[in-house]
């Protein structure tokens, strides 16, 4: 299958997936033969790209991914808990193969990561913590310290109906640091501006409070977690993993209407702080569950509580409120692995859904080695079509690069 333009469709190509609309209107059916009139039909209704089957002749003026016949093993394996015979599961599953097709260095990268995360660590293993309290953790400001002051400023500040962006660029201009990582972030392809910004009040003028304002908590966390001891995951991977997250709800979000952009974003960099916490203080305990997933096919969530008190998500959701975070922010990250029985509120699916897509796509490593059942109570709660899922990956592919290099680097 190639993916196409509709805009260099030639009559000729034959549909290999249905066609929807961006509201979930179906269009045309898998197997139609195009002509003049379809392709001026899609047009019309403003679908942006299609897939097709290869037609001898006609070229899309795009390279296809070469198929990789352990793309195909490694993709069985992968979605083995989703059942492949549900539509949206299939059209996911063949958009994570056209990805890892087209993007080899990330199939062969993810693929390396999974089986060394798998593998049973070489030479004298690390030790069992014993006692592990984390309720302890939390309160105990040696361990945990709080976050900068500057991050204390910020959250009191939006809390202050007076607050401008003005007085929020003020605050962040205090930290020189984070002045020129937003300011970078601002001018990024994540934003796609006109024009540079290159002053703090006019990126608040430019984005608005709200967008600055959850950038700069967003940096200020991952600043803090940089200095945190351990070496038991690749940072790197874990953040790109994180970025594309939040990238990806943010992107979502301009699909579903009502939903607050920022804030998904924030609840997606953000959802597996807990997991990062049990990561580096809990080495021994952590490398435990980990091979325990990797016997039982489990996510790690499912395996966590029997080695913690908790699973990652709740810690985290508890982590977030102990730094003051808004109770819709801490209810992102608590419930990004929560198998829900009915639809959940638009903003938790859509981090809920985007957790698991980047992790379907291989984008970064946080040190899940199962990739769950789709929730399709999660997916009908988002009311969106797969077809809207492509650019939604596309325009993603083309920030995460940049805005991680920013976020982490």
């Amino acid at each position: 299958m190639d993916l196409v333009n509709v805009f260099t469709a030639k009559p000729g190509m034959v549909l290999a997936r249905h066609v929807k609309n961006k509201d979930g209107r179906h269009l045309m059916d898998a197997g139609t033969h195009l002509g003049a009139d379809e392709i001026r039909i899609l047009k019309m209704w403003g679908v942006l790209e299609i897939m097709v089957h290869p037609v001898p002749g006609i070229t899309n003026g795009q390279k296809a991914g070469t198929r990789n016949g352990k793309t195909d093993v490694f993709l069985a394996r992968w979605f083995c808990h989703n059942n492949l015979k549900d539509d949206v599961v299939r059209e996911i599953y063949d958009l994570a193969k056209d990805w890892f097709d087209s993007h080899p260095d990330v199939f062969s990268d993810f693929v390396k990561r999974l089986k060394s995360a798998m593998a049973k660590p070489p030479g004298k293993t690390i030790p069992m913590e014993t006692g592990v309290d984390l309720d302890k953790l939390l309160a105990d400001n040696v361990k945990l310290p709080a976050l900068p002051q500057i991050y204390s400023e910020i959250a009191a500040a939006v809390k202050d109906p007076r607050c401008s962006g003005k007085d929020i660029a003020d605050i962040v201009s205090k930290d020189t640091s984070l002045s020129a990582t937003l300011l970078k972030i601002v001018n990024s392809a994540y934003y796609g501006l006109a024009e540079k910004i290159d002053s703090l009040p006019y990126a608040a003028m430019a984005l608005g409070t709200r967008q600055i304002t959850s950038l700069a908590m967003g940096i200020t966390v991952i600043n803090y977690f940089k200095g945190m001891p351990g070496n038991a995951l690749d940072m790197k991977a874990f953040w790109r993993h994180s970025v594309g997250c939040g990238i990806m709800a943010r992107n979502l979000s301009t699909h579903i209407p009502g939903v607050n952009a920022e804030r998904v974003f924030i609840g997606g960099l953000l959802h597996d702080i807990g997991r990062l916490v049990f990561l580096n203080y809990f080495p021994g305990i952590s490398g435990a569950a980990l091979i325990k997933a990797g016997k039982l096919k489990l996510a790690l969530n499912q395996v966590e509580p029997r080695y913690f008190q908790m699973g990652h998500a709740e810690f985290g959701s508890r982590m977030a409120d102990t730094w003051n975070f808004s109770p819709e922010i801490s209810v992102l990250i608590r419930d990004h692995h929560t198998p829900f029985k009915t639809p959940p509120e638009k903003e938790v699916a859509i981090v809920h859904f985007s957790n698991w897509m980047v992790s379907a796509l291989g984008i970064g490593f946080s040190g899940e080695i199962a990739l769950p059942r789709l929730n399709k109570r999660v997916w009908e709660s988002m009311e969106i079509s797969t077809s809207a899922l492509v650019p939604v990956i596309r325009q993603m592919d083309r920030q995460i690069r940049e805005t991680v290099r920013f976020f982490y680097e």
